[in-house]
């Protein structure tokens, strides 16, 4: 895919999105910037106690589905964000058990494009599969006009809580997951997912493999420097929000700020090189903060999410297998669609 198209069907993409924004303005700074920045990070990040899981499952030939749920760690103060909730898919072959959590994009309203990525063949593995239900998007809107409308957003302090509260569910999940059933946990992210999920590596010593997809690192920047925070930048500016103000008042939920505890052989990174929606600049200075672990960088837009499937569920498994098989190791390769960087 050249340049131009990848270009073009990422303005499309953007011109969708947009077409849904907030009505009334969402900018609220009442949160105490104070305690957020001098709280120890770790702190902030760290997981009391593990949850208790409750499953409703359905039993098919090979696999069961159902969902999974339980409290969230974080109370946000809205009612139907409290409880965390999620998709499953169980292999009935429970011996060395891979656990594979995928983690979607912000405004998602469904998960159809992202199984379509992995699913089938997670399965045909016997991989056990979860995707999380991230604050504010689906059942867990709370009111919004669309999902993810309360997730991020002009409120500075309700941001910074509903990334925290991301990550601490994910967190809480796979130590339960750890702890009840063992084996092999491998974290996929997209989009906003692939950035979730880095924040967790910085704080999640249970990870076995990560997989991170066309992610941003500074949320701060996207909102202020690319298209898709337009609507947000402007809702700060009236207020007279500066772009310097919302660094400091995102710093603690930056990716770059600190170096995963899982090892660089087990990290892939990848980026799109033409992304219209995350900035390839804002994802290679946090490939360069993390020294620099593998990546591959397509020749596409954030689109090619969707339209290059394919090769992202090649690469992506590809580099799985290696972790989950003994001894074998990821490669990595210069394809004719793809460069490494």
């Amino acid at each position: 895919m050249n340049k131009w198209l990848s270009v073009f069907l990422d303005k499309v993409g953007l011109h969708l999105l947009h077409r849904k924004r907030s009505v009334l303005p969402q900018f609220r700074n009442h949160f105490d910037l104070q305690s957020f920045t001098a709280m120890n990070r770790d702190s902030f990040y760290h997981v009391r106690s593990v949850p208790s899981l409750s499953f409703e499952l359905s039993y098919h030939e090979h696999y069961l589905s159902g969902c999974y749920k339980f409290d969230s760690p974080i109370h946000s103060g809205d009612a139907d964000n409290e409880n965390t909730s999620g998709i499953c898919y169980l292999s009935k072959r429970n011996e060395e058990p891979v656990h594979v959590i995928m983690v979607h994009g912000w405004r998602s309203d469904n998960l159809n494009n992202f199984k379509a990525i992995f699913l089938k063949q997670m399965l045909r593995r016997n991989y056990h599969v979860y995707f999380p239900t991230l604050p504010y998007h689906f059942n867990r809107t709370a009111g919004g006009l669309y999902s993810g409308e309360y997730m991020i957003s002009a409120n500075v302090g309700r941001t910074v809580t509903a990334i925290r509260q991301a990550v601490l569910e994910i967190r809480a999940l796979i130590q339960w997951l750890k702890q009840h059933k063992g084996g092999k946990i491998i974290l996929i992210g997209i989009s906003l997912g692939g950035y979730l999920s880095n924040l967790i590596s910085l704080y999640e010593k249970e990870i076995d493999a990560l997989v991170s997809v066309m992610y941003a690192n500074d949320l701060s920047f996207e909102i202020w420097h690319t298209p898709i925070g337009r609507y947000i930048k402007q809702d700060l500016e009236i207020h007279g929000f500066t772009y310097e103000k919302l660094r400091q008042s995102w710093s603690i939920i930056r990716t770059d700020e600190q170096q995963p505890l899982i090892s660089k052989e087990k990290i892939l990174l990848i980026s799109g090189e033409f992304d219209q929606y995350i900035m390839e600049k804002d994802a290679k200075g946090l490939w360069s903060a993390w020294g620099e672990p593998q990546r591959l960088l397509y020749p596409y837009g954030h689109a090619g999410i969707i339209f290059n499937r394919k090769q992202i569920a090649k690469d992506t498994l590809k580099f799985i297998d290696s972790i989950v098989t003994e001894g074998s190791s990821y490669v990595d390769c210069i394809y004719h669609h793809t460069h490494s960087t």
